[in-house]
């Protein structure tokens, strides 16, 4: 899988609300100065998302992370692990102590969160919200998305949501908040 046949989607833009499509991207050297402060490679193909698409969610359901803000998040997401761990199913697959040392790269607006450990970029995990097993979901990007863009059955906990389209909705600054919409910076 590559990203070439993602459509790029504004609804903002299609309702004529905004004039054109604004998208908030990394560049190269901002992934390559988080790599290197967290001793670490980002998986195959999370650069090419976040200089390509950036900051948004694609199909509605995948957020993948910044690298600022993985950077400046990235403390906080270890602690959380060490206090609120509960995939104990899952500590063949990737034990607590391992999983307290991970890197989040996205997450779902379920709830879910999408790592990997520092040492190995070309394995990510899915830390599901509502089940206390963890999965092993690709050894990249791309495999990690596709595995989440596919409907799965109650033996996942019911991790994933179907989209035979594939395609990412940026940012924009208009957002929904408390039943509003509202332009912040126009």
């Amino acid at each position: 899988m590559t990203f070439e046949n993602v459509k790029i989607i504004d609804p903002y833009v299609e309702k004529g609300w905004t004039a054109e499509l604004k998208l908030t991207l990394a560049t190269s050297n901002e992934v390559d100065v988080v790599e290197a402060k967290l001793n670490t490679s980002f998986p195959l193909g999370y650069k090419e998302y976040v200089t390509t698409f950036g900051l948004g969610e694609y199909c509605n359901y995948i957020r993948v992370e910044m690298p600022s803000k993985i950077l400046s998040e990235h403390e906080e997401h270890q602690q959380f692990l060490d206090k609120y761990w509960f995939w104990e199913l899952g500590e063949e697959i990737l034990c607590k102590e391992k999983a307290k040392e991970s890197i989040e790269i996205a997450s779902t607006v379920d709830g879910d969160v999408i790592i990997f450990h520092p040492t190995n970029s070309s394995e990510l995990f899915v830390l599901p919200r509502h089940d206390d097993m963890l999965y092993r979901i690709g050894s990249n990007l791309y495999e990690a998305i596709d595995w989440l863009c596919v409907g799965r059955n109650s033996d996942t906990g019911g991790v994933g949501e179907t989209h035979e389209q594939r395609y990412f909705v940026p940012y924009n600054p208009f957002q929904y908040t408390n039943g509003i919409l509202r332009p912040e910076e126009v």
